[in-house]
């Protein structure tokens, strides 16, 4: 997997290989590739053993309220978006690499305090630690594999990473699920354990992986940087609509199901099966289609017409066959969330400068948690309980216009991710 990633059309090199510079130095360069790949399997078979029985965990385990753990996970998620420019600004001066090993110490640290705590305030600060590192991991992975790799591999080994972390959290959550069967406080004590240290032996990974030394040109830039620049604050806005993707698939899909789908919730297993399918297998293609900024606006484009087709198909599930509709609008949210996912980190490298990247990447960053974690659950939820079905056709609107809106955005064409070779 890690080798095709690399691959181009009509040669058989490792595009990584070409980049460096070829022997030696590219095998380095690929044996780094493979390393952050074996980091993402850990994490992610880590997350995949909790997420599946954390909101058990929390209410029936540690005893609180379902109103009290949304409130803490809210606030959680609040704190991690004012964090995330500070921090991102924080690995531009002293290193992506070291940043990111702080980073997993922080939530192996954070996620044992879950196994400990037995009042809310315990568990609002396990959760805001856990989450503010959360989300600022997400983007400075994506600042680190810039680090790693160059042009359009960039983009095809983050694409190797997500496919990675599906897999993970594929081989995690029914490890996890067994958990809930036993019932039993100790056992599920005990994966929330195995977690932490999943966390703690991704950090030790990433210690292995060379990287190049802080640049501290971040230190002579004052002012409020990344937030201040109007493409940024387009591009995330754009993605902040786009990720909504993600809401839809875990509330608005269950909830249109039972409100009027005519099916059994049994159904809702086959249909994230589906989603997870289309991703592991799905994604490194869709990044070919976005390695350059032109491809990558046609792909935001594309992208915001597929989901909102899928909600214009989930609309009529009123009308129309559910046992049709359902997975047919499934399959279409997939494939426009494969491709918004590849656009964005395309598009989001072009207006990242080299000297100050981590901190851009965060500020971008911020737009996605919003969408898919504060926005997203407010206005579906709100939406199909105001309006009914309506909603999808909001819904629909509201992606296709950020599909549209990437095309009003300027970016520099002489970006490395604009020059990247289109396969």
């Amino acid at each position: 997997m890690t080798q095709n990633s690399g691959h181009e059309r009509g040669t058989g090199q490792d595009t990584t290989e070409v980049e460096i510079g070829g022997g030696r130095a590219g095998v380095r360069g690929r044996r780094r590739v493979r390393r952050l790949l074996g980091v993402g399997l850990v994490d992610y078979l880590g997350v995949g053993l909790f997420v599946a029985f954390s909101a058990v965990y929390f209410t029936r385990i540690v005893g609180l309220s379902t109103g009290g753990v949304g409130l803490g996970l809210g606030l959680a998620g609040l704190i991690a978006l004012g964090t995330a420019v500070p921090i991102g600004r924080l690995a531009d001066l002293v290193g992506v690499r070291n940043t990111l090993i702080a980073l997993h110490l922080a939530r192996a640290a954070g996620t044992a305090g879950y196994a400990a705590v037995g009042e809310w305030w315990g568990f609002l600060v396990a959760v805001a630690v856990v989450t503010t590192a959360d989300q600022s991991v997400s983007a400075l992975t994506q600042a680190f594999v810039a680090e790693l790799a160059e042009g359009a591999d960039r983009v095809r080994t983050l694409a190797a990473y997500r496919t990675v972390a599906n897999l993970g959290i594929s081989l995690g959550a029914p490890l996890g699920g067994l958990a809930v069967g036993l019932d039993d406080a100790a056992a599920f004590r005990a994966v929330v354990l195995v977690n932490a240290a999943a966390f703690v032996l991704v950090a030790g990974l990433l210690a292995t992986i060379p990287a190049p030394p802080a640049r501290g040109a971040a230190t002579r830039v004052s002012g409020w940087g990344a937030l201040r620049d109007r493409r940024v604050w387009g591009l995330a806005s754009i993605d902040t609509l786009l990720q909504l993707w993600l809401p839809v698939l875990n509330l608005g899909i269950p909830l249109w199901l039972t409100m009027r789908g005519g099916l059994s919730a049994a159904w809702l297993g086959a249909l994230y099966a589906v989603n997870t399918v289309f991703g592991v297998v799905c994604q490194m293609p869709a990044a070919r289609l976005a390695v350059s900024v032109r491809a990558a606006r046609r792909c935001q484009v594309a992208a915001g017409a597929l989901l909102a087709a899928a909600c214009v198909l989930l609309w009529s599930a009123e009308r129309a066959p559910a046992a049709v509709v359902f997975p047919l609008g499934v399959v279409l949210l997939s494939c426009g969330e494969v491709i918004a996912v590849s656009a964005a980190w395309t598009l989001s490298y072009a207006v990242a400068p080299d000297d100050r990247r981590a901190e851009y990447l965060a500020a971008f960053g911020m737009g996605r948690s919003v969408g898919r974690h504060v926005l997203g659950p407010v206005l579906i939820t709100a939406l199909l309980q105001a309006v009914g079905g309506v909603a999808w056709g909001i819904l629909a609107a509201l992606f296709a216009s950020a599909g549209i809106g990437t095309l009003f955005v300027r970016l520099p064409p002489d970006h490395p991710a604009a020059d990247a070779r289109e396969v």
